[in-house]
């Protein structure tokens, strides 16, 4: 029952990462302007005329307060010109008009991070009473449930700061750790493991590094392209006058070479491992979605699937580590 509880769990912060993802690529980012309530109210409004007059104006002047706040924190950290450039940027002030549909893609985006919070709060009551390993499950389970706070004050950061890059590029990092915690948390509870040899595992711990770079460079290419469509044609756009594309292309070719690498070392070997089989497969829907995004500039429809294969095959890569014993 537990195991089950915890693979709901995962499919939660999963859930949160797509509703993210639609999130961005709607533009839905700004629908609330404030954090944790929408417009000040646990049930966001359907019409602006619902809203004070002067609303633009009022929640310019709240995220004004945020940002000094958040550069503070930036500063106790060392990162004082992160912060300085955050001050200085009279732009993230700018206040985007009410839009009820961008307004309640967001508001549903929270509900969805709401409901998984109280799974991870649920799995930390659940590991208090479990027979075995009690105190590693509880210290994994406070772990994630810390982790998830952080998460959500950092989220309100997103909004404070109108969705700097950067910042949002930690949010999503964050969201993979998260995954990779609940894969660790469900490897406490289950018992059977797979033997696998050490070339495979070794393997493994690469191929996490490899994703964690693809997803950093991929979260700022999709910024370039925001920036671009502000103010121009989405068909006049060329990725190869990025470097970052030119950065997430090549690191897309050296995951490809190394998930080929790792399903003939499972293949050759007989360990016939499931889960290379499907990190094999994952990784031929995520090339697919690559390569039309990048040949027809990022169709909507296609962008959450994109980030979805990329945070399974994470998800997968982790979970070949820690539910495997070395021979």
């Amino acid at each position: 029952m537990a195991l089950k509880f915890h693979w709901i769990t995962l499919l939660f912060i999963y859930l949160v990462v797509i509703a993210g993802s639609i999130v961005r690529m709607t533009g839905s980012g700004m629908g609330c302007p404030d954090w944790p309530k929408c417009f000040d109210q646990y049930i966001p409004p359907t019409n602006v005329a619902d809203l004070p007059e002067n609303y633009q104006d009022y929640y310019s002047s709240k995220r004004e307060e945020k940002i000094k706040k958040f550069s503070s924190f930036l500063k106790g950290i060392g990162l004082d010109h992160k912060a300085n450039i955050l001050q200085k940027d009279k732009s993230l002030l700018i206040e985007q008009p009410f839009n009820v549909w961008n307004t309640w893609t967001e508001y549903i985006n929270r509900l969805i991070g709401a409901l998984a919070g109280l799974f991870i709060l649920g799995g930390v009551v659940i590991s208090l009473f479990s027979k075995v390993q009690r105190l590693k499950k509880v210290i994994l389970c406070c772990l994630l449930l810390v982790l998830t706070f952080f998460q959500a004050w950092w989220g309100s950061m997103v909004v404070a700061t109108n969705i700097v890059p950067w910042v949002l590029t930690v949010h999503m990092i964050i969201a993979a750790f998260m995954i990779g915690i609940q894969v660790v948390i469900i490897e406490q509870w289950t018992t059977n493991k797979n033997f696998i040899p050490k070339s495979i595992f070794r393997l493994a711990f690469l191929g996490i590094i490899i994703l964690i770079i693809q997803i950093i460079i991929g979260t700022q290419v999709r910024q370039h392209v925001d920036d671009w469509l502000t103010s121009n044609s989405r068909d006049t756009f060329n990725f190869i006058q990025l470097a970052d594309f030119i950065s997430h292309r090549t690191v897309a070719l050296a995951l490809v070479i190394y998930v080929i690498l790792l399903t003939f070392i499972n293949y050759f070997k007989k360990v016939h491992s499931k889960i290379v089989y499907a990190i094999f497969t994952l990784l031929i829907f995520e090339a697919i979605t690559g390569k039309i995004l990048a040949d027809y500039c990022l169709p909507i429809f296609l962008q959450p699937f994109h980030l979805l294969f990329a945070l399974l095959l994470f998800g997968l890569l982790v979970r070949l580590v820690v539910n495997s014993k070395k021979i």
